[in-house]
């Protein structure tokens, strides 16, 4: 007879994360052993549904799951229980790489050590977007498909600070409140160096949106050696998640995790809230370009990160500097 028990994992909030089944010495569930961290807006849908495809990788249908962060306010769509992030790896199998993509990784302070703590030393991708681009684009997100009611660009950016200040907007605000700074979110430096002080630079992946966008295919086989897996598999290259849709609705009817994301958020206030917000939208027009004197003043804001930023990754980026 096979031998079996059961070995509760408590987690570092203090409650029980999962169940580890063993059976002759073999662990049959598996967690994490590696993550797409971020950033927004920055291709990680792509990447996630390019590495998803491949036999020996295993990345739940639920994206964004965001359960090891710091701060208690958290995404919208987050999975709010361990139970709910124990069932979306309900299906590995005997993938290589077991992962999940959450954009909030990056830019919480408290989730690289508490991903250490809960993970062990895992690979770490991080895609990054020219800040300027990322941020109008966070912004376009959130007027189109959230909370944000600031019709001008400029004027949510003065905003920022005041927002960032009261304790009140992050409670009534609706979804995260950290989507709606759009200059800090897309400040890079002190995040990425978070990872690499906790994880080692030689565990962390850094890729630019701009060669995911224009070598995706070379791109990708770089993920999968750096994940270890065998990278002559070709995944079907396509846009995912493009700019300028108002709704996307998930086929919850496929996955028990997504099934469960979809439960927790229809049974809630937020299906609710969001309802004014999608009703203003309707018939809304695709965002424009951000106008060049705008861009211009933005990005003399964010050249002191990129020239820290670069040091720190090895990588050219005068791209983003003009």
């Amino acid at each position: 007879m096979l031998l079996q028990f059961r070995v509760l994992v408590i987690n570092h909030f203090g409650f029980r994360l999962g169940r580890v089944r063993f059976k002759n010495n073999i662990i049959h569930m598996r967690m994490p052993n590696f993550l797409i961290v971020g950033a927004a807006k920055s291709g990680t849908t792509s990447l996630y549904r390019y590495l998803r495809q491949h036999p020996d990788i295993f990345m739940p249908e639920w994206k964004e799951l965001s359960l090891f962060i710091g701060d208690s306010f958290g995404p919208l769509h987050r999975a709010k229980k361990p139970y709910f992030y124990r069932k979306a790896f309900s299906k590995v199998q005997n993938q290589t790489a077991v992962g999940e993509a959450s954009t909030a990784y990056l830019f919480d302070e408290a989730a690289p050590k508490i991903i250490k703590k809960q993970l062990g030393t895992i690979r770490i991708i991080i895609i990054l977007r020219d800040p300027v681009d990322m941020s109008y684009s966070l912004y376009n997100h959130q007027l189109r498909k959230e909370g944000e009611t600031i019709e001008n660009f400029e004027e949510a950016l003065a905003k920022e600070e005041d927002r960032q200040a009261d304790p009140e907007f992050k409670k009534t605000c609706y979804g995260w409140h950290a989507n709606y700074y759009y200059h800090r979110r897309a400040s890079y430096y002190h995040q990425v160096k978070r990872y690499m002080d906790t994880f080692g630079k030689e565990n962390i992946l850094v890729i630019l949106f701009e060669e995911l966008a224009n070598e995706t295919l070379s791109v990708v086989k770089k993920a999968f050696r750096f994940l270890g897996v065998d990278e002559a598999f070709i995944p079907d290259i396509k846009v995912h998640n493009p700019a300028g849709s108002i709704l996307n609705v998930p086929m919850f009817w496929k996955d028990t995790g997504l099934f469960l994301k979809t439960f927790q958020f229809v049974f809630s206030r937020n299906l609710i809230k969001k309802v004014p917000h999608l009703i203003r939208n309707i018939g809304r027009k695709p965002p424009q370009p951000l106008n060049e004197a705008a861009a211009k003043k933005l990005r003399k804001r964010f050249y002191e990160d990129i020239c820290h930023l670069e040091r720190l990754i090895g990588k050219d980026l005068n791209a983003w500097k003009s």
